[in-house]
């Protein structure tokens, strides 16, 4: 029964090895995966950062660019000195005969108006439905059969 049991246990001692073989392959395998994943998880990490720098370059250039052409736009329509545009508004002022301060008060005496006018036709409208619903409602007599 020897002879049985050294071939018994040379064949798990062989089974043994096979499977730590295997396992060792195995988790090779698993690390070398691993590592893999981690260096495509970087580069990732990498191309958006390369992406946001980028747009934000991008970015700043179009505010840059955009408000230096409203500027000047501004400056092609707006060409008259500030001296001229003074004077032109004080030209108009006066060929109306009529102050700013004048057109000031004018304007708030006409909105004083129109709020009083507002208010008495609202107080017009909530008395006339008090009067409605105060008035008695017509009773309806029940049919005899």
């Amino acid at each position: 029964m020897t002879v049985e049991t050294d071939m018994l246990t040379d064949a798990a001692l062989r089974f043994s090895e096979a499977i730590r073989a295997e396992r060792a392959s195995t988790l090779d395998a698993l690390a070398n995966e691993r590592q893999a994943a981690l260096a495509i998880i970087q580069a990732l990490r990498n191309e958006t950062k390369r992406r946001t720098r980028q747009s934000t370059g991008r970015f700043a250039f179009g505010l840059v660019l955009g408000t230096a052409m409203g500027s000047a736009a501004i400056y092609v329509l707006h060409q008259r000195a500030s001296e001229e545009v003074r004077l032109g508004i004080t030209a108009r002022a006066e060929s109306t005969g009529v102050s700013l301060q004048e057109r000031v008060k004018q304007a708030i005496e006409a909105g004083k108006r129109a709020a009083a006018k507002q208010e008495q036709t609202l107080w017009d409208d909530y008395r006339r439905r008090m009067i409605e619903q105060a008035k008695p409602k017509p009773r309806q007599e029940d049919p005899l059969f």
